[in-house]
């Protein structure tokens, strides 16, 4: 009997592995998701995944995946690194060294990545299955260009070989995608076209699968992708805190630090007014203790998000516009919308929006 191969995707705000056999593993907890966080408790004991759910906002390092397989100067730019509460500096192999509040000293992200996935190996292989390490397969994140991708691949390797796993495979989020579509996707015809947009906490990835049947299932061909590492949830609420921080710095005459702890309490709020408006047209939220021990409301229309994100908005249409122009692309016979993005209601109306022309029957009736 062969050994298994685990595969993971690691995302920014969670990792979720499953096995060959198609079943998603379990976390200590029981839950389907390992948090890619990191904490370290007073003594430097390092808390990895939902461990780190005690330590507070400040002592977290939260997306240690994008840490790892990340080149340092593309996340220093990030407008998210504004909002680390801990230091950190460049390597001599383009990566980054970070030092987290309570840790022994400053940490490749590399390091942090492959503790994580030692966690996740503890919790996911059986106690009895050979001393070998096991064979992973994860999905490689979107990268900004093909250095950035070699860099992802050998980070990915390094972290792996760390957590005690032998990197068999790193397909890209599409290919990964497309794959988990054919074993899924119910017959229809012989061939069909679908469109896969999947928005995540930390990145975009659009993809056109072509799905030819094979016997009982189906053979996928990606037709195109197009990602963006920095189009995702956490960039919306990046975009939210700017603007409504300004809208408390006028009022209150205080300025929010990102960073520090009252900047986190407001990113908190801005995540909160951007999942209420998926369901709401308007919301509103109080983040408390945010200036000298005032608790201040806040409230958001999905009018003024739209104005606010128009920069992130125009970036999902120009790449959902580049992957629907592939050439040969027939009449999609679906949308796959996944990733907690694509339940904001502005951005399904732009993927519809672009979609629309090559739907049938209907847009409406294809978007899960």
């Amino acid at each position: 009997m062969s050994a298994p191969v685990y595969g993971i995707d690691i995302g920014g705000a969670a990792a979720v592995i499953c096995r060959d056999d198609g079943e998603l593993l379990r976390n200590e907890l029981g839950g389907h998701r390992t948090a890619t966080c990191v904490a370290f408790a007073a003594n430097a004991a390092r808390q990895l995944g939902e461990a780190s759910f005690s330590a507070n906002a400040q002592a977290k390092g939260n997306a240690i995946g994008r840490l790892a397989v990340m080149p340092y100067e593309q996340l220093v730019g990030s407008p998210l690194a504004k909002h680390w509460a801990f230091s950190h500096s460049a390597r001599a192999d383009g990566g980054g060294d970070f030092d987290l509040s309570g840790s022994p000293g400053p940490t490749p992200g590399v390091a942090l990545l492959g503790a994580l996935l030692g966690k996740i190996r503890t919790t996911s292989v059986p106690k009895d299955a050979p001393d070998a390490a096991p064979l992973l397969s994860v999905a490689l994140p979107p990268c900004a260009d093909a250095d950035g991708a070699a860099f992802a691949r050998a980070a990915l390797h390094d972290a792996a070989k760390i957590g005690g796993w032998k990197l068999s495979a790193t397909p890209s989020s599409a290919q990964a995608a497309a794959e988990a579509l054919a074993r899924k996707y119910p017959r229809a015809s012989d061939s069909v076209d679908v469109l896969i947009v999947d928005m995540g906490a930390s990145t975009t990835t659009v993809a056109a699968v072509r799905l030819v049947a094979e016997g009982d299932g189906w053979r996928p061909q990606l037709l195109c992708e197009r990602s963006d590492p920095f189009l995702g949830c956490a960039d919306f609420d990046a975009l939210l805190f700017e603007h409504l921080s300004a809208k408390v710095a006028a009022k209150y005459g205080d300025a929010v630090k990102p960073g520090s702890r009252a900047g986190f309490r407001l990113l908190d709020g801005c995540e909160r007014l951007r999942k209420l408006l998926s369901t709401l047209p308007e919301a509103s939220t109080t983040v408390e203790n945010l200036v000298e021990g005032t608790d201040v409301p806040l409230s958001l229309s999905r009018d003024e998000m739209a104005e606010t994100c128009a920069p992130l908005f125009g970036r999902l249409r120009a790449t959902l516009d580049t992957v629907l122009a592939t050439d040969g692309l027939a009449t999609l016979h679906s949308v796959e919308a996944c990733g907690g993005g694509t339940r904001m209601p502005a951005v399904q109306a732009r993927a519809r929006a672009r979609a629309q022309k090559q739907c049938v029957p209907s847009i409406e009736a294809l978007w899960p």
